[in-house]
């Protein structure tokens, strides 16, 4: 008796349907989904979805610039276009600073060393003033 209870696995059996079950759904939702009848039927759904979806965010936009004109602050196309023209302004200093390290190197002019402000400061106050002295 007990060899034949070792022969029965329900939990194989259950798997084993849940996996055919599953198998068939997968071929016959692929063969639904790959037809032309159903792309046909998903386009004619989803272009009225898609048109009411961009004149919705087109209205929240303009309602959403005429707050921020009111409150003074700045709008989403505002911040990107001073953030391109800083950009270019970055990109223009870094051009003109390779371009003076190139005349340094050319000329063979060492470049000058910097002093902090405290060092400045300091030697201001240690140097007479000329219009005074002379």
């Amino acid at each position: 008796m007990s060899e034949a209870n070792k022969g029965f696995d329900p939990i194989k059996l259950i798997r084993e349907a849940r996996d055919g079950g599953m198998d068939a759904w997968a071929k016959l939702m692929l063969r639904l989904t790959s037809s032309h009848e159903y792309q046909r039927v998903q386009g004619a759904i989803s272009k009225p979805t898609l048109l009411a979806v961009a004149l919705y965010r087109k209205a929240a936009e303009s309602a959403m610039s005429e707050v921020l004109a009111n409150l003074n602050m700045p709008s989403r196309e505002e911040v990107l276009s001073l953030s391109t023209r800083l950009t270019h302004i970055e990109m223009a200093i870094d051009d003109l600073g390779a371009g003076l390290e190139q005349l340094r190197r050319a000329v063979g002019v060492a470049r000058p060393q910097r002093t902090s402000s405290r060092d400045r400061d300091a030697g201001s106050e240690t140097r007479p003033s000329s219009a005074q002295e002379a």
